[in-house]
């Protein structure tokens, strides 16, 4: 690769006179920026934008950091699909985004600080942490501009941008309420995620407002897993084969999935017998057979969201949390009781 040294080899310049003219600073003759910069083209030279960024201490780029991969789903996509839209949104504006996956050995050691200063990053997304992992709160401590998804972290150089839980409880209930389901279980993550918290305190809310609405209401902890899921359904389903729950209502599409196939292997039909609501709004819960009827995110919206607080941050602008409307997408596995 061709480095500045060896343009001044070629031209007989200095590199320090090579490199502000590279630069296109002012106290270099425009006749010799010329011979300079057709000599860089003619040879194929291209900046070291790193090198670059070291020197101006602002690199363009974002890490967007999660712990939320899964190797063993395609359908476990809300990480993925998040951070394709966070990086087409940010390359408008000029910047790119790196992908760091926490659970990685490589990265499972490292701090916050760390993560920012090898990258040399100008701020990060952070998406998928439970509640006992220190990079949340290492980051909101630190100087380092930062944007949370679905993670209430904030201080002078940190957001949120979280969709809408307590109004996906009040729409999901309601519309189950509104097809005469009375006895329902809801299908909640993994303990220690920190949404899961969030559920759990808009579901108690919710329930202690409407427990004279309800005949029966369980929870059940799916993990966020599709095989867990499964298999918690059809084991709850197998031990109440009289006066179940008519309806699941489950805190994500790829958990309402399994709790599909669960009910399936207990053969009960769906929606005729139980009827089944997701959330997230994962493309593929529309080619299901029934198709998930499930309460929508709005990934582009948190994606720009996310991108348009960090660049603000990065300004040394304060952002107050972004808290985005969520819709109900109906389908085919939620049926009436009243038919």
């Amino acid at each position: 690769m061709v480095n500045i040294k060896d343009i001044s080899k070629l031209t007989g310049f200095s590199v320090t006179t090579v490199s502000r003219a590279l630069n296109n600073h002012d106290d270099v003759s425009q006749e010799t920026k010329k011979k300079i910069q057709s000599m860089a083209k003619k040879v194929g030279y291209s900046p070291n934008v790193l090198a670059k960024s070291l020197v101006n201490r602002n690199s363009n780029t974002f890490g967007f950091i999660t712990s939320n991969f899964s190797s063993t789903s395609v359908l476990d996509s809300f990480s993925f699909k998040l951070f394709m839209l966070c990086v087409n949104i940010a390359n408008e504006s000029g910047y790119e985004i790196v992908l760091i996956h926490s659970n990685t050995h490589m990265h499972r050691s490292k701090n916050f600080s760390q993560i920012i200063s090898e990258r040399n990053l100008s701020g990060a997304i952070i998406q998928g942490f439970n509640t006992d992992d220190p990079i949340c709160s290492e980051a909101r401590e630190s100087d380092v501009p930062v944007v949370f998804i679905d993670i209430e972290e904030e201080s002078e150089t940190t957001t949120y941008v979280s969709s809408d839980i307590n109004q996906a409880v009040e729409l999901g209930f309601t519309y189950l309420f509104d097809k005469g389901h009375k006895r329902i279980a809801f299908i909640e993550g993994a303990n220690q995620s920190r949404i899961t918290k969030r559920w759990q305190r808009e579901i108690d809310n919710y329930y202690s407002q409407h427990a004279n609405q309800f005949e029966e209401f369980v929870v059940l902890e799916g993990g966020y897993k599709l095989d867990l899921t499964k298999k918690v359904i059809h084991n709850y389903y197998e031990q109440n084969r009289t006066n179940y729950p008519t309806a699941l209502f489950a805190a994500s599409d790829v958990m309402a999935i399994g709790a599909m196939e669960g009910l399936r292997d207990c053969q009960i039909k769906i929606p005729n017998d139980v009827s089944v609501l997701g959330y997230d709004g994962i493309n593929f819960s529309a080619h299901l057979n029934p198709a998930l009827t499930t309460i929508g995110q709005d990934y582009q919206k948190i994606a720009s969201s996310a991108i348009s607080a960090l660049l603000d941050l990065t300004r040394s602008n304060k952002v107050k949390p972004i808290i985005l409307d969520v819709n109900l997408i109906e389908r085919e596995t939620v049926g009436s009781k009243y038919d």
